[in-house]
């Protein structure tokens, strides 16, 4: 159910950015409705995340982590590895120089 939720909320989303993107309120005259897409897709979005998630912090279930530099991957010198400070989560990220 929550799956089939967020591809309703991210289509709303999408549908909603690209009628602004194609200026389709002008010529047919939607008025907010790109707006209101938007922002319903926000939010149902933001539900789906925080009924799924199990994470122990509400912004690490809705996908914000606050990620530190811990250190660095000993085969791949352009690789670091970063770790939430709320939820612990890490992960590998490759820098270009």
């Amino acid at each position: 159910m929550f799956g089939k939720m967020k591809f309703v909320a991210s289509s709303m989303i999408l549908i909603g950015i690209l009628l602004l993107l194609a200026k389709v309120d002008k010529t047919f005259n939607l008025y907010n409705v790109p707006y209101i897409l938007i922002i319903l897709g926000i939010i149902l979005l933001i539900i789906s995340l925080l009924a799924t998630n199990q994470e122990k912090s509400l912004l690490c279930r809705i996908g914000l982590h606050k990620y530190e530099q811990v250190g660095r991957d000993s085969e791949v010198k352009a690789m670091f590895i970063y770790k939430c400070e709320r939820c612990g989560k890490e992960k590998k990220v490759m820098k270009a120089f």
